[in-house]
C-alpha cells in the first residue's frame, strides 16, 4: 500500500514515454499471441472476466483494447498482455449455455501487439481501464509450424474420433498460421500455467504443442499406445533411488504400483498366485484401498518425509517388494488386481512409469494428508532388505 501511494506521488516515467491508457479485458482460461486469433468466450476461448463484455461492447467492431490474462478470478492479471483488435461480433449459438461465460455473444480477437502492464494504474470501473506500454515482437511466435507438427496434426485428423468444431476448426486453421496461432487455439489442452508459460517463452511453443498432440494420438491409437506401453515396459536398468512425485485415480480397488509382466502367470513358480494375498505375500506390488475416482498423490523415494510432509504424517503400512525389471508403473488397483491387466494397462497413461533399481525393498506407505472429498497424499519410502521373508506382508489391501 505505502508502495503504490509513492507511485501515486511519483509516477513513473513510463507513462511519460509511450505509455497509454487501453480498456482492459480480463480472459480467464486463455491465452492470445499476437498475430493470432481467438473466439472468446466458449470452448478453446476461455471465460471472461469482470468488466471484459463491458469493455468489448464499448470498443465495438475495429477497436482495439487490451486483453489481459487472469489465472483463476482472485488473482492479478499477468503482467503481460495482448493490445487486441476486435475483427467480428457473433451470438452464441442456440445449443450453448452461457451461463458463466462472462458474456451474451462471442467476440473474434486479432492480437495486435504484446503491452507491459502497469498493473498499479487498472481501474475498478464498469469498464475497467490499464495503462501500458507497447513492447517489440517476439520472432519466435511468428514463425511458421514445423513440418514434423503439421504432419502430427494431419495424423490427427484422419483419426476416426468424431472430432468436435472447434477441433475441425484447428485442423483448417492451424496448417497455415504461426506458432503463435497454435498456442492460442490449442491453450485449452493446456495447464493454467503451462499456457502462461508458453505466453512468456515462445521459443517452447513447438516442442510443447507437438508433444500434447503426440500424447493426445497415443491415447486415439491403439496401435501406438500398445507400443508406448511395450516401450516403457521393457526392463531398464538404473542405480539410482527414485524421488519422484505422480498422480492417480484411484477406481475400486484402489492404486497400485507394480509392473505388467510380474502378474503375469508364471510356468517356474511351484504355486501360481490366484489372489491379492498371493501377490502381496511375493513382494509383486503395492496396493491401498482409496475411494473410488478419489485424486491420489503418491511420491515415490528412496528418502525421508520432507518437513513440510512430517507433520501430516498419518497411518504407514509396509509392503514387501521385489522389484525386477528397473521400472515400476502407477495406476489404478483394478489394473493389477482384476482379470485380463494386459488389456487393461493399455488404456493407462505411458508417463506413469518411474525407473527403481532391481532388488528387494521394504516399501513403507504413509498418509500424509489429504482431506475428505480432496486429493489423497502418500509417500512410498523404498529401503533395501536382504531377505524378503523378514518384511511383514499385509493380509489384505490396506487402507490408511
Amino acid at each position: 500500500m505505502l508502495e503504490r501511494l509513492r507511485r501515486l506521488l511519483r509516477p513513473d516515467p513510463r507513462r511519460d514515454e509511450g505509455a497509454t491508457t487501453y480498456r482492459l479485458c480480463r480472459l480467464r482460461h486463455a491465452t492470445l499471441h499476437p498475430g493470432a486469433t481467438l473466439w472468446t468466450p466458449g470452448v478453446g476461448g476461455g471465460n471472461l472476466g469482470v468488466g471484459a463484455a463491458e469493455a468489448l461492447d464499448d470498443v465495438g467492431i475495429g477497436g482495439e483494447l487490451v486483453v489481459g490474462f487472469q489465472i483463476r478470478a482472485r488473482e492479478p492479471v499477468h503482467p503481460q498482455a495482448v493490445l487486441a483488435r476486435i475483427e467480428e461480433v457473433r451470438p452464441f449459438p442456440p445449443e450453448w449455455d452461457p451461463e458463466g461465460l462472462g458474456a451474451a455473444q462471442r467476440y473474434l480477437l486479432v492480437g495486435v501487439a504484446r503491452v507491459e502492464l502497469d498493473r498499479d494504474t487498472i481501474t475498478h470501473k464498469r469498464i475497467p481501464t490499464v495503462t501500458g506500454v507497447a513492447l517489440p515482437p517476439r520472432d519466435e511466435e511468428l514463425e511458421p509450424p514445423t513440418e514434423a507438427l503439421v504432419a502430427q496434426l494431419a495424423a490427427l485428423a484422419a483419426a476416426d474420433n468424431h472430432w468436435p468444431q472447434h477441433w475441425l476448426d484447428a485442423f483448417e486453421l492451424l496448417p497455415n498460421a504461426p506458432l503463435g496461432q497454435w498456442a492460442t487455439s490449442l491453450g485449452w489442452r493446456l495447464s493454467a500455467d503451462e499456457r502462461i508459460a508458453l505466453f512468456d517463452h515462445p521459443e517452447r511453443i513447438g516442442p510443447a504443442v507437438q508433444s500434447n498432440l503426440d500424447s493426445l494420438q497415443v491415447g486415439l491409437d491403439p496401435t501406438r499406445r500398445r507400443e508406448a506401453v511395450r516401450v516403457q515396459a521393457l526392463t531398464r536398468r538404473t542405480t539410482v533411488m527414485p524421488d519422484r512425485t505422480m498422480r492417480v485415480t484411484a477406481d475400486a480397488e484402489g492404486w497400485a504400483l507394480f509392473h505388467p509382466a510380474d502378474l503375469s502367470p508364471d510356468p517356474d513358480l511351484a504355486v501360481v498366485p490366484t489372489d491379492i494375498t498371493a501377490h502381496l505375500a511375493l513382494g509383486d506390488l503395492v496396493c491401498v484401498q482409496e475411494e473410488v475416482e478419489r485424486a491420489v498423490r503418491v511420491r515415490l523415494t528412496g528418502g525421508d518425509l520432507t518437513e513440510d510432509e512430517e507433520p501430516l504424517r498419518g497411518q504407514s503400512v509396509t509392503f514387501r517388494l521385489d522389484v525386477r525389471h528397473g521400472r515400476l508403473f502407477l495406476g489404478p488397483g483394478g489394473l493389477a488386481t482384476g482379470n485380463q491387466f494386459d488389456d487393461k494397462v493399455e488404456y493407462a497413461d505411458p508417463a506413469q512409469w518411474v525407473d527403481v533399481p532391481n532388488g528387494l525393498f521394504a516399501a513403507v506407505v504413509t498418509a500424509v494428508g489429504g482431506g475428505e472429498g480432496g486429493e489423497r497424499a502418500y509417500v512410498v519410502q523404498l529401503s533395501e532388505v536382504d531377505e524378503l521373508a523378514t518384511v511383514p506382508a499385509p493380509a489384505a489391501v490396506p487402507e490408511l
